[in-house]
Order: C-alpha cells, then structure tokens, then sequence
C-alpha cells in the first residue's frame, strides 16, 4: 500500500529526529511525496530549516520515493482552494485519483479530505500509533511533541493531547 505524505508531517517529525518512528509505523507501506512537497522542503532548507535535511536525504536516496503526477491529478491540484499550498493540492489530488491515505497535519487539508471522503492521518492520530503499536513508549512520544514545540513551535491543543494520550481500549 502507498501513502502520500505533505510536507508539515515529513518537517514535524524530522524537527524531532522522528522520522525513522513515521516509517516503521507504515513498514507494510511506502511513503511517498508529490514534487512539490520535495520542492517545499528543499525550499525550507534553502531558508535555514537545515534540521529538514534528513527528509531531503531519504527523497534523494529514494527511501521516499517521489510520485509523479498524471494529466489529470494535475488539473484537480490547480481546482483545489487556494488556501491550500502546493504541496498540500498534488499530495490531496494524488490521494483523490489513487485512494490512497494522506498523512498531513494542515487543518484544512485535514478537513478537506475529510468532508471529500478521502483517507487522511494526522500528527495525533499519528503519535498516538506509534505508542499503541509499542514502537516507541508514551514518553517518548511526549519527548517527540516537546522536541517539534521547540524547533517549529507546533502547539498541539488540549484535546490532541487527550487523544494522543487516551486510555487504550482492552480487546475482547
């Protein structure tokens, strides 16, 4: 399975030195980017954000393979709201065509996706399976979120929290 990655996860979790947590939590998937998600990032290292060069690395190396857009994933890019970034519009339109999940961490791309039927993963929901799926404790989790308020100043509200943290359900 193939899942699409925008930039604000792949820069989050790098900000924390996360990002080997976000590729064992989809070991069985393959994390991929549209070009101008790489385009964003390298952008972002250009600007002084060098702690994204991990990311950058794993782009180039392949280990996250860039997608390349057809004709028509192109043109639902250019429809989607212009408060939507580019990386944000092909990683959503890729995800649209293909039916493929979105990891993204934008509100509105989260809420787009969501009012137009399409898989998406958030930090918190992200966050919290890493600790459910026991591949880093509930206080590494806390160091991660401590680390991304620090390098991004990435506030997480209250009930995030709530829902990182919330009591996991006994199985029957």
């Amino acid at each position: 399975m193939t899942v699409v990655s925008d930039t604000n996860i792949l820069s989050s979790l790098a900000a924390a030195d996360a990002l080997a947590a976000l590729q064992r939590l989809f070991v069985r998937s393959r994390i991929r980017v549209p070009p101008a998600v790489r385009d964003e990032l390298q952008a972002a290292i250009d600007r002084g954000r060098t702690y994204l060069a991990p990311v950058i690395d794993a782009i180039a190396a392949g280990d996250i393979p860039v997608l390349a857009l057809t004709d028509n994933e192109r043109v639902l890019a250019t429809a989607l709201p212009q408060r939507l970034n580019a990386g944000e519009c092909e990683a959503i339109a890729l995800c649209h065509q293909r039916r493929i999940p979105l990891l993204s961490n934008d509100r509105r791309a989260v809420r787009y996706c969501q009012t137009n039927g399409i898989d998406v993963v958030d930090l918190p929901a992200i966050l919290r399976l890493c600790w459910t799926r026991q591949i880093m404790t509930a206080t590494d989790v806390v160091q991660i979120i401590t680390r991304m308020e620090q390098v991004e100043r990435l506030t997480l509200s209250d009930a995030q929290r709530e829902a990182i943290f919330a009591p996991q359900r006994r199985r029957r």
